[in-house]
């Protein structure tokens, strides 16, 4: 009891600036867990994306008031319809490879509440994106099966492993029925689960447009039991406004331009060097405009942590030498002041940590997702990173003066004074 009132009454003697200097790194910490898994993610989407399918291709917008004239609902599950029109004249120029484009339904998992949500992959969308298959393989490369192949991405299936048969209710958009399907796991997604999907348009596209985070079962578009189910009911829509347009590797410039010119007439579109480059302007964005308010903020609290560990070294030392006139070692009187200098900087690690891993267990458990920010273990080490660096450079001063000075020879000092 006696050490802890001896500590609590040498820290409420710097108590005001104790608690701003704790304000500010808890803040700066907390916020700086936001931009630091947003820079993540656009790094990582930028990888997903960096391979030789996508880094040939275009991605096409189409005329969103001119499909919205022209479209209907029942076109988006029979293929048919303004959108498909060009999908199919795209398909047809020379030196098109193919469309990558997702098709969308929902499926019902156990007694997961909410749906989740269902994919049917073409080959050049398997290729697109093969990068996130984390374990087993693509549909081309599996054996074939009796029943369905899928791969499966999120929290929800951790405990599934490639091999496992699984039964899922695919479901009827038409009748709003649910349809028991057994299925074959093939693959999985590993964290963060990001699935692809093409929802944006605009004058400026990025990488990190493409993902969002969720549950989610992959389909073949190759597999013909899927397909017939297809045609009996309407589980896969493909709203087809916005694709990537493949080139063949042989594709010439004059070729592509062609298929630039025709895409110009019923819409717009970004090419693979664009979209890149718009990516590299977000990421300086991200590390010159908004992480750079943190960035000083955290400087500025170093610096006053820093300043009052030495004024508060200097100024705590004819009472500690009177300590250790009292009994209390040279050892644990630095201790007490080491640990008035780092009691700040412990509440803000310990706050930054406990937000940390409730935001994971919350993305763990369904009921929270980051589409455009990635936070895991790798959050909590940088956070530990600053902390052991900071405390290491403060405590150096009363270290230093601990070990030049012997507090004998501080008490003589200060009493001769």
């Amino acid at each position: 009891m006696k050490k802890l009132r001896l500590f609590f009454m040498s820290f409420s003697q710097n108590i005001i600036s104790s608690i701003i200097i704790t304000v500010i790194l808890t803040s700066v910490l907390l916020f700086g867990q936001d931009i630091i898994g947003q820079y993540r993610y656009i790094v990582y989407s930028k990888d997903i994306m960096d391979n030789q399918y996508i880094s040939n291709s275009d991605y096409f917008m189409i005329d969103v008031e001119n499909y919205m004239e022209h479209e209907n609902i029942d076109d988006w599950y029979q293929n048919t319809g303004y959108s498909a029109s060009i999908n199919k004249k795209i398909s047809k120029f020379d030196g098109v490879r193919g469309i990558v484009d997702n098709w969308n339904g929902a499926i019902k998992y156990k007694d997961y509440k909410s749906y989740i949500s269902a994919e049917l992959y073409t080959d050049e969308m398997a290729d697109a994106f093969s990068k996130l298959l984390s374990e087993g393989c693509w549909f081309k490369d599996a054996e074939a099966s009796d029943i369905p192949n899928v791969i499966l991405s999120g929290p929800i299936f951790n405990d599934i492993s490639v091999g496992d048969d699984i039964t899922v209710k695919l479901v009827d958009s038409n009748k709003d029925s649910k349809i028991p399907q057994r299925v074959h796991v093939i693959g999985k997604y590993d964290f963060p689960w990001f699935s692809p999907f093409f929802t944006t348009g605009g004058d400026k596209v990025c990488t990190s447009d493409f993902f969002g985070q969720k549950n989610t079962v992959i389909f073949d578009r190759n597999d013909k039991k899927i397909m017939k189910l297809q045609e009996k009911h309407r589980l896969f829509a493909s709203q087809e406004m916005f694709y990537f347009v493949m080139y063949d590797e042989n594709c010439t410039e004059e070729q592509k331009q062609e298929v630039r010119d025709y895409m110009n007439t019923v819409g717009t579109y970004s090419t693979y060097d664009d979209l890149i480059e718009d990516t590299n302007s977000e990421i300086r964005y991200l590390l010159l405009k908004k992480l750079i308010m943190p960035l000083f903020l955290l400087f500025v609290a170093t610096v006053m942590l820093i300043s009052i560990s030495t004024l508060s070294t200097y100024k705590k030392l004819r009472d500690h030498s009177i300590y250790y006139l009292c009994g209390c070692s040279r050892k644990r009187s630095f201790l007490y002041l080491a640990a008035e200098i780092s009691i700040s900087v412990i509440i803000a690690l310990a706050v930054s940590l406990v937000y940390v891993i409730i935001m994971m267990q919350k993305i763990r458990n369904c009921t929270l997702g980051y589409d455009c920010f990635i936070i895991d273990y790798y959050n909590i080490l940088i956070s530990l990173g600053y902390a052991v660096i900071t405390l290491a450079v403060t405590l150096i001063i009363p270290y230093a003066v601990y070990k030049k000075n012997t507090p004998i020879e501080i008490y003589r000092r200060n009493h001769n004074d």
